[in-house]
């Protein structure tokens, strides 16, 4: 059974993404906050009764529910949030796209590439096997990007490629060996391979989506609500004392660990003590032995020091030893060194993008000067401010003609927790960050 711990983590994790979610579904405030709280608690029953191999994709699919009731329409184009979401330019911008796709692409869009969420909850979600909640996922993204840029929306119909196999590759990282067909088709197919570009530029982009979040006084008081349920209806950890007590009524050994620990050490004693009597007994032969050698150098120390005064009567004059120890550049050759002078330009380091930011101290939502330099020029570029365990804003800035940029945000951590955070600042080729301690 699902313990009160491990639910509360689970409700801390993505209380946040929840309530996004709900309210990207064209749900007010108030009845938003009232979702995410009555789906967290049915949640808490759910689990009490019986076993749930996806509690997150669970959670997010009874919200789903929830709120398109509250909603008004069981529709699946529900009314958006409009202009609420967006947080700056870029983020309106990125709203308008999302919120012009069907509720069907906009949920899987938002699961995957905005809240990260696994393959296998997006298909809870959707009521799908997770390999067809990609192919869903792989097709909205290649819809998202003409709603977000204009032109006509890339389409593989009549085109025999895997779409699932094409989106986890644009994700990145080390593909399954089921996809790698699908990289080295991509690769020699030219209407795959601007597929798998269009389906890249998407998830970055809408990883770069603002959540949400509940405001920091109703969050603390839903997850005190929902902590006071789950200590009543879960427990609260794991069971570790019966198997304490279990070991404590297995029957007595008729040696204690410790006994026989003793009696180990004792045979390792006498063991020591009769290799040195043994090695005593033989030592006088030993000394004798060595007696009669001529005492050419003494032990260790002295072998080290054999080359030091060694007269060589017949000094010669070309001093071999040295050019022998010599590196090979320097041993004459007969020829100049094989490398063109004209060609030998030295290699130049590219210039590393950078990025710093003002202040680099204080209070969680604490507003933030980011200033980057070296970058590609005119490039979409992803700002976010991050904490170990979530990501709170992102914001998305497009470098000058000269590779720099300035922007702001927002050092919102959902949590509230102190100490290091990171301002992680991508183009999708080059990365930097900056180190933000909220107090």
């Amino acid at each position: 059974m699902v313990t009160a711990d491990e639910l509360l983590a689970v409700v801390r994790v993505h209380a946040d993404r929840v309530h996004d979610a709900v309210r990207r579904l064209g749900v007010g405030a108030d009845d938003a906050l009232a979702v995410v709280e009555r789906s967290a608690l049915d949640l808490l029953e759910t689990v009490r009764t019986q076993e749930l191999d996806d509690p997150v994709g669970w959670w997010f699919a009874r919200a789903r529910v929830l709120a398109r009731q509250v909603s008004g329409t069981l529709d699946d184009d529900l009314p958006v949030g409009g202009g609420v979401l967006g947080g700056d330019a870029n983020q309106a911008r990125l709203a308008e796209a999302l919120e012009s796709r069907p509720e069907r692409e906009r949920a899987a869009l938002l699961l995957r590439d905005s809240y990260d969420l696994p393959a296998r909850a997006v298909g809870t979600v959707l009521n799908l096997d997770p390999n067809a909640a990609m192919e869903v996922v792989g097709a909205a993204r290649l819809a998202f990007l003409p709603a977000l840029l204009g032109g006509s929306s890339l389409s593989l119909a009549g085109h025999v490629v895997d779409l699932a196999s094409l989106a986890r590759l644009a994700e990145g990282g080390q593909p399954a060996a089921r996809d790698a067909t699908t990289r080295r088709h991509a690769q020699s197919c030219s209407r795959c391979a601007d597929a798998l570009d269009a389906m890249e530029r998407a998830r970055r982009l809408l990883s770069g989506l603002t959540v949400v979040a509940l405001p920091d006084a109703e969050r603390e008081a839903l997850l005190g609500r929902v902590q006071a349920r789950a200590m009543q209806a879960l427990p609260a950890q794991a069971a570790v004392v019966e198997e304490i007590d279990d070991w404590e009524d297995e029957p007595h050994r008729p040696y204690s660990l410790s006994l026989i620990t003793l009696g180990l050490v004792v045979a390792v004693g006498l063991g020591i003590g009769g290799g040195i009597l043994a090695s005593r007994a033989h030592g006088s032969n030993v000394d004798a032995v060595a007696r009669d050698f001529p005492e050419v150098t003494q032990p260790p120390v002295i072998v080290v020091n054999v080359p030091t005064p060694s007269p060589t009567p017949t000094p010669t004059s070309s001093p071999m030893p040295r050019i022998t120890y010599l590196p090979p550049s320097q041993t004459p050759s007969p020829t100049p060194s094989a490398t063109p002078s004209g060609g030998g330009s030295p290699t130049v380091t590219p210039i590393q993008p950078t990025v710093t930011i003002d202040p680099t101290s204080g209070p969680n939502d604490t507003q933030i000067t980011v200033t980057g330099n070296n970058w590609a020029p005119n490039t979409g570029i992803s700002v976010s401010y991050r904490s170990q365990i979530s990501t709170g804003a992102t914001v998305q800035v497009t470098s000058d003609a000269s590779g720099a940029f300035s922007t702001t945000i927002q050092a919102h951590d959902p949590g509230g927790v102190p100490g290091a955070h990171t301002v992680d600042v991508t183009d999708g080729v080059s990365s930097a960050s900056a180190t933000f301690t909220a107090t």
